[in-house]
């Protein structure tokens, strides 16, 4: 099968995705593109991420079935079970550093499996309400670091992979913290 990447996130992520060929390719694709951004190679590992497709997909398909006054799930939900998923199959491992090890390198180190995760799944969820529903936002509308004082900048990312990796959090956790950060007044 020929699989067509786009160039990054686009408007139909979330259907394209739907295709696990795609979904494999996609992921890859961005992990790759962000891990390489911060001076960081990975394993990948293709197994887990179809696994991660069967079950996410899976999730969808059971949503689609208990809420059955939706079309289907919407992106808040999409990128909830997308980022769980992500998360618990772990398709990618082994960090290798091609130079010192900075800030950014160890914290990947710490959590990059896990912050490849979110970071797709809130793009994803932010590209959704800025294109897809029309709001009027700029681009740095929902911004992953803090812009107070008295909080260190990282604060909310390093929090969320903390607690993305060591404590028990289901979907629908993820999905009250997307609803929090996009749905704000």
């Amino acid at each position: 099968m020929d699989v067509r990447l786009s160039k990054g996130l686009t408007g139909d992520f979330f259907e394209r995705i739907q295709n696990k060929e795609v979904f494999e390719a996609e992921i890859y694709r961005d992990f790759h593109d962000r891990a390489e951004e911060m001076g960081v190679v990975f394993h990948w590992n293709k197994r887990n991420a179809l696994d991660g497709f069967f079950e996410w997909s899976q999730d969808l398909k059971r949503l689609d079935f208990i809420e059955k006054k939706l079309e289907r799930p919407d992106h808040l939900k999409c990128a909830a079970y997308l980022i769980y998923w992500l998360c618990r199959s772990s398709p990618i491992s082994n960090f290798v550093f091609a130079e010192d090890l900075d800030d950014a390198k160890e914290f990947m180190l710490k959590y990059g499996r896990e912050y490849l995760a979110f970071d797709l799944g809130y793009r994803a969820a932010q590209l959704y309400e800025r294109k897809v529903n029309s709001r009027n936002l700029g681009e740095d509308a929902f911004p992953l670091h803090s812009a107070l004082d008295d909080v260190a900048r990282t604060d909310f990312i390093e929090t969320t992979c903390h607690v993305l990796k060591l404590k028990m959090v289901s979907p629908s956790a993820i999905l009250l913290v997307l609803k929090a950060v996009f749905l704000r007044p």
